[in-house]
């Protein structure tokens, strides 16, 4: 990576990798809204989803959560400020995962696949909506506002810390 690229670029790499695994998620979620059943491809497809946010989304917020608020809060504080905003959504998401991965197990306890398809459905969109959001709030807003405002010594160690991993 040069050195002139953003020092977010790992961040927004990641971006774009979730927003494909979303794209997929959408797909199977029209899938089995349409057909009102879920197969045991639609099954393993929620499965990986349901992994994609445990091990891949979670442990990303994570990073944020500990490389780049920490230093921009110093420098613009937290509260009326989108440190404040990113650090809530973050949260919203982990309620939002936990929410989704009760109603993919509801869906193997249930009798009739409908009801479970639904609540479904209503956590995968609204998180797959939410996190559109969330991604473009940081690209457009939050990580500018840190090359802004963020000395450049600080903003180096945001590059080394994000790209040790």
């Amino acid at each position: 990576m040069a050195e002139d690229a953003s020092p977010f670029q790992p961040l927004l790499d990641d971006h774009e990798e979730f927003l494909a695994k979303l794209h997929e998620l959408e797909a199977v979620l029209d899938e089995m809204m349409h057909t009102r059943e879920a197969n045991e491809a639609n099954r393993e497809l929620l499965d990986e989803a349901v992994r994609f946010f445990e091990e891949d989304l979670l442990p990303h917020f994570a990073r944020e959560d500990a490389i780049v608020l920490p230093p921009l809060e110093a420098a613009i504080g937290r509260f009326g400020t989108l440190v404040n905003v990113v650090a809530y959504e973050h949260e919203e998401i982990r309620r939002e995962v936990a929410k989704f991965r009760e109603a993919r197990a509801g869906l193997d306890a249930s009798r009739g696949p409908w009801p479970a398809i639904q609540e479904l459905n209503r956590h995968g969109i609204f998180a797959i909506q939410f996190l559109w959001d969330h991604f473009r709030k940081e690209k457009v807003s939050l990580f500018p506002t840190a090359v802004r405002s963020l000395p450049a010594a600080e903003l180096d160690a945001i590059r080394a810390a994000l790209a040790q991993d």
